[in-house]
């Protein structure tokens, strides 16, 4: 085999891992699988930025990970992530993924309406992430989550408990 076309494998190879681990992390935080997500999607000092619904800054995975198996935070609301218009792009050799999230969000507290009711509310965001090896594995080392609009569809997070009617 050609050294272009042994490059060109070794390139295909590497994008196919690096798009498993990318939507490995959506399928695990919709399963609510949160202990795996550090080890299985970051590097150790990877540095990981919200800006939605409020700004966050994560610096490492370990750090993310408590986070994210916070008690409350963990029972407080369901999520579901709709990806689209994902590319992969290649800059001095460091690959870089982008996409669309559309992320549909239920909170427990109003779980008394049926399990199958609509999302309490839903947005939109960008996924830029920066991959690297680790370890042999492509593994995401910065990612940044920024508003790509408000709200999209109609609902609001439930108030909190001290301003909740009483139950009758």
């Amino acid at each position: 085999m050609s050294s272009s076309n042994e490059t060109l494998l070794a390139t295909i190879e590497a994008e196919r891992e690096i798009y498993r681990t990318f939507l490995r992390f959506f399928r695990l935080v919709d399963t609510r699988q949160f202990e795996r997500l550090g080890e299985e999607c970051f590097t150790p000092d990877a540095v990981i930025e919200y800006h939605l619904p409020a700004p966050h800054r994560f610096n490492g995975r370990a750090e993310f990970t408590a986070y994210m198996l916070d008690g409350p935070r963990r029972r407080q609301q369901m999520v579901a992530h709709v990806l689209g218009q994902i590319a992969i792009e290649w800059e001095a050799g460091r690959p870089s993924v982008s996409a669309y999230a559309t992320v549909w969000h239920w909170y427990q507290a109003n779980a008394s309406q049926g399990d199958l009711r609509p999302a309490d509310w839903t947005t939109i965001g960008l996924v830029e992430d920066d991959f690297e090896q680790f370890e042999g594995r492509w593994l995401i080392a910065r990612r940044t989550v920024s508003p790509i609009t408000g709200l999209v569809a109609a609902g609001s997070p439930p108030l909190p408990t001290a301003a909740r009617p009483a139950a009758e």
